[in-house]
């Protein structure tokens, strides 16, 4: 999917409006028999979804994931908690230092934060180990101390987990 194509994407998601015919595919929705599959179910106490990419630009398309399924959740399970937990390189391109190079990423997480009432986390050892600290981050964006221990905690609530990875 283009750069274009993907914040195309995240704008119809995050509208009111349904989706045009055809934009949502198996290519761009990749865990949306996960999704299926949870719904299913017994209402979860929330929703976590996991990113751990090696690419600073993953987040370009994991959000239009995220905005699609928590719809999705939520239109069966209203106020479902919804956390996406980052820990890996992508969570760098959401500071400070990157904001100016990504500047619709950022829009469109505020957006999903404030708006949509997403809780987007990312682990503060990886990003030590890279010399970057909580204060680089915007204030939309929790920095927690260790991402496992949170998987671990979140597991203990009643959450589930859901991978999401880049398809190519």
């Amino acid at each position: 999917m283009s750069r274009w194509g993907a914040l195309l994407l995240l704008s119809a998601l995050l509208s009111p409006l349904p989706l045009p015919a055809g934009l949502v595919t198996d290519e761009a929705f990749p865990e949306q028999d996960e999704i299926d599959r949870i719904s299913r179910q017994e209402r979860p106490e929330g929703i976590v979804f996991l990113v751990m990419e090696q690419d600073e630009e993953a987040l370009k398309w994991v959000l239009p994931r995220v905005a699609h399924y928590t719809r999705q959740l939520r239109n069966k399970w209203r106020g479902l908690p919804v956390v996406v937990l980052s820990h890996g390189d992508e969570m760098f391109a959401l500071t400070g230092e990157y904001q100016a190079l990504y500047p619709e990423l950022h829009r469109d997480l505020r957006r999903l934060v404030e708006e949509h009432d997403v809780l987007f986390q990312v682990c503060g050892s990886y990003a030590a180990m890279s010399d970057v600290t909580a204060s680089a981050f915007p204030s939309y964006v929790d920095v927690v101390p260790f991402a496992p221990t949170e998987i671990e905690n979140y597991r203990a609530l009643g959450f589930k987990m859901l991978n999401l990875e880049l398809t190519w």
